[in-house]
């Protein structure tokens, strides 16, 4: 019997936490060595990209993020930059499903934010039959190319031997993702009161899908307590919280010019004093405080084994997202942010 693979989306073995964001990180020395571990970076990232670019019947879905996407200029190399480091130690099959994962998402999201901003809650099982597999008794009216990438990512978990018992959370996963997109929609065309937190809360399926799906899948594999699980769920959300925020710094101009509204709105509208840049400013200081707050909690937790190297990932991997979205680190002035931010 051939030795089990680690599972697509299961972290594996990730660098040790330095407990530091990464722009603050020390060189490392020698230099070259740290430009051979790039050039090996880079060439894996290629790698995926020309799979991908190969696969005929995913064309319009990786096409999608090549063609002029309006979230930036090389969106696939994006993904797969993403996903390498999500997933350091991950086979080449695996970090090409996450890769693929993390393109179908962006895919999903813009055909309903740009392409159908009229579907809501109410077309939610419509949706859902559109993209996913396990919906449909019928395929044939899924469209091919959505009904093949749904079928490799699946193909992958069955690879990897994902304990079945976990079938229905990954599902879930996918479900509650396109529900929070389908609930912004619903917000905008319903003209509904949004609160800050309801926003962050409803974001952790969406632009955070990656890390819940990478964390979730990652933990499913610990033998530890249920307390322990749900302060772990806890820390997965927090960190949900802060990848939201960084995606909406990346993308409140190109959301503005579509008529939607992010955080930076939220913020922006509690206040008549308050300017689009400072309420910018607000999201950063609020997104840098959540993140110090993450990394605190799980410098709390006992952590031994295979759940240490878990923790550590889960705040590497919410910086590989800060770092997606193209967050400037730092912090931006020495005051404390504004506490009349903070979710209640």
């Amino acid at each position: 019997m051939k030795p089990r693979a680690s599972p697509s989306f299961l972290c594996g073995l990730a660098r040790r936490s330095t407990g530091q964001p990464r722009w603050s990180v020390p060189r490392c020395f020698p230099p070259r060595s740290c430009l051979r571990g790039q050039n090996m970076l880079d060439r894996r990232i290629n790698k995926l990209k020309e799979n991908l670019m190969r696969q005929a019947d995913e064309g319009l879905v990786v096409r999608h993020l090549v063609d002029a996407n309006p979230r930036g200029d090389d969106m696939l190399g994006e993904v797969c930059r993403a996903a390498v480091l999500l997933h350091p130690s991950a086979s080449f099959e695996q970090a090409l499903t996450l890769a693929r994962t993390m393109a179908y998402i962006v895919y999903i999201d813009d055909y309903l934010e740009e392409e159908h901003p009229e579907l809501d809650l109410a077309d939610y099982r419509r949706v859902c039959q559109n993209f996913l597999l396990w919906p449909n008794r019928d395929l044939s009216q899924m469209p091919l190319v959505n009904a093949t990438v749904a079928r490799k990512i699946e193909e992958q978990f069955r690879e990897d031997e994902v304990p079945e018992e976990w079938t229905a959370m990954r599902r879930l996963v996918w479900e509650k993702s396109i529900w929070t997109m389908l609930q912004e929609n619903h917000w905008l065309k319903h003209k509904e009161r949004v609160t800050l937190d309801a926003y962050l809360a409803n974001g952790m399926y969406s632009s955070s899908f990656p890390i819940v799906q990478v964390s979730i899948l990652a933990f499913s594999y610990q033998d530890v307590s249920q307390e322990l699980k749900n302060r772990i769920f806890g820390h997965i959300c927090q960190a949900s919280r802060v990848v939201r925020l960084a995606n909406d710094l990346r993308t409140h101009e190109r959301e503005s010019a579509q008529g939607r509204f992010n955080s930076v709105d939220l913020i922006s509208g509690g206040s008549a004093e308050r300017t689009l840049d400072s309420a910018r400013d607000a999201v950063r200081h609020l997104m840098e405080e959540e993140f110090e707050q993450l990394k605190k909690a799980i410098a709390r937790e006992r952590r031994t084994g295979i759940t240490q190297q878990f923790l550590s990932h889960l705040v590497d991997s919410t910086q590989v997202l800060l770092d997606f979205y193209e967050v400037p680190g730092g912090r931006h002035s020495q005051g404390r942010p504004d506490r009349a931010l903070k979710a209640s």
